[in-house]
């Protein structure tokens, strides 16, 4: 099995700061990069969301080595307005069923 990595991605700019247009301008592009991703057999699953003061994102993927998840990580369009850490992530249980937005990656 290969391993999961959760690709984590913090914006640089704090709530205050953020510029949402900017975000939004590069979701066509986002989409792109996640439907690769799963052509390609290596998204588990992704969401947005935040942290305390930041906007933020999680994307799990499967990859062949630590190299290779960065490789995959590069591709993603708001590495240009935050950065990406990489984690490798245990999987310990995984019933992934609730797939109600998944239309968007078709």
């Amino acid at each position: 099995m290969k391993t999961v990595y959760a690709l984590i991605w913090k914006s640089f700019e704090s709530d205050e700061t953020f510029d949402q247009e900017t975000f939004q301008s590069r979701i066509p592009q986002l989409m792109e990069w996640l439907q690769s991703l799963r052509r390609d057999g290596h998204l588990v699953a992704c969401g947005g969301g935040g942290f305390e003061n930041h906007s933020g994102g999680l994307t799990l993927i499967t990859a062949d080595s630590p190299e290779h998840a960065i490789e995959l990580s590069s591709g993603s369009p708001m590495n240009e307005i935050g950065h990406t850490e990489l984690l490798v992530w245990d999987v310990f249980f995984a019933d992934l069923q609730y797939s109600e937005h998944s239309s968007r990656l078709q």
